[in-house]
């Protein structure tokens, strides 16, 4: 544990909290504070020249030229053409910065999960409010902000729980030694975060968790010894027994008033929801429009990189494209490096599963951006986790 605390305390205080602060976003004003975050990054001494990188000059020459682009016809706002500018690269800047000489596989490892707890702590706090006071029975999915009573959509608000729905595939592996009051406190942010998500209606969410914690299970049977092995599967078995007897999957049961609600309405499920037609047509755009087209041809395409196209053309999506396959190299070698550290290990592929299945049905760029900034982060911590640790051993805190 002192191991841990000295590893935060290792931080400026004034980068920290900026990054607090941004992940908070109080008032809808967090972009603010991310500037002040880039801008202490940017000007920290020396720092900037030492992690040029490739990951660091695409993802900044695709932030600028969306930023160029979406300056033409700024509808959310001007102030985020410099959002889009300078956060992206800033961020992956920022993660660089949370790999030093005090880092660990587990501090690293705690760092992610409170990455994405602060990051829900906003929207959990506000559907909590609102289920405190109906419980699971209003079928109104568009909920207040607790911030300034503003309604945030539905599918936005449930993309801030990402991360905590990944939380107990990660906790059944026994390879760290975390402190039970941790395991309490992950156990309650994954429970809180679950009532907000089935209070929001978001398929897309628990199926995003389900399958994460599918895979991490999957890969920690593979890693692991059957010693090991036996008392994951028994709790899983147990959790999974619990859930079936105790829950009431009946569509009248009050905790599914809102999946009700929606199936009824829904007359597209097949087809994710439209976003197949959407995908389709969007792809057609790209060779017919290749300077980008206007959302009200058919909304969004519900895919982070055509919805890029659909704002900015096909230039800057090709430099996001790139991007994300370096960043996928980097994933692969990440999980390659250091083969024994399961749990970080875990974590990496079940927070990697998460954000790429999200952004190919979520239009994130527009509405989900605070998403989009936070992948920066952790690829960023991934592509230093490989520059640091390729030829030198780790130290493992256990």
């Amino acid at each position: 544990m002192n191991a841990t605390i000295k590893y935060f305390k290792s931080f400026d205080f004034p980068i920290s909290m900026s990054l607090f602060l941004y992940l908070l976003d109080p008032y809808a004003r967090g972009y603010v504070f991310g500037w002040i975050a880039v801008t202490l990054i940017f000007f920290k001494k020396d720092f900037l020249l030492k992690n040029l990188d490739k990951g660091y000059v695409l993802i900044s020459i695709f932030s600028i030229t969306y930023a160029l682009f979406y300056s033409f016809d700024p509808t959310g706002g001007q102030q985020y053409i410099f959002v889009y500018a300078i956060i992206p690269p800033g961020f992956y800047l920022l993660g660089k910065y949370f790999i030093n000489q005090f880092c660990s596989h587990k501090n690293l490892f705690i760092l992610l999960i409170c990455i994405g707890f602060t990051f829900s702590i906003t929207p959990m706090i506000s559907v909590l409010q609102v289920f405190l006071k109906g419980g699971f029975a209003s079928v109104e999915r568009n909920l207040p902000l607790f911030w300034n009573g503003s309604v945030l959509n539905a599918t936005n608000m449930s993309s801030y729980f990402l991360f905590n729905m990944s939380l107990p595939g990660l906790l059944l592996i026994k390879q760290l030694k975390l402190s039970l009051s941790f395991k309490i406190f992950s156990g309650v942010i994954f429970f809180l975060s679950l009532i907000c998500v089935i209070r929001l209606g978001s398929r897309t969410q628990l199926a995003i968790g389900f399958i994460s914690i599918l895979i991490t299970v999957l890969y920690a049977l593979k890693k692991q010894s059957l010693k090991k092995n036996l008392p994951m599967l028994l709790g899983l078995v147990v959790f999974i027994g619990l859930f079936a007897t105790q829950v009431n999957f009946d569509k009248d049961a009050d905790w599914m008033s809102v999946y009700a609600s929606r199936m009824e309405d829904s007359k597209n499920v097949a087809s994710a929801g439209g976003r197949s037609q959407r995908w389709e047509k969007a792809a057609e755009n790209i060779f017919t429009k290749p300077m980008g087209w206007s959302k009200n041809e058919f909304g969004f395409a519900h895919n982070l990189w055509l919805d890029v196209a659909m704002i900015g053309g096909i230039l800057p999506m090709i430099f996001l494209i790139f991007f994300h396959f370096k960043s996928f190299f980097d994933i692969k070698k990440a999980l390659a490096l250091h083969p024994k550290e399961l749990s970080f290990n875990a974590l990496v592929l079940s927070y990697s599963i998460c954000i790429i299945l999200v952004f190919f049905v979520e239009p994130i760029m527009i509405g989900y951006f605070n998403l989009f900034s936070v992948s920066c982060i952790f690829l960023g911590v991934i592509n230093a986790y490989n520059e640091k640790f390729k030829i030198h051993t780790i130290k493992t805190i256990k």
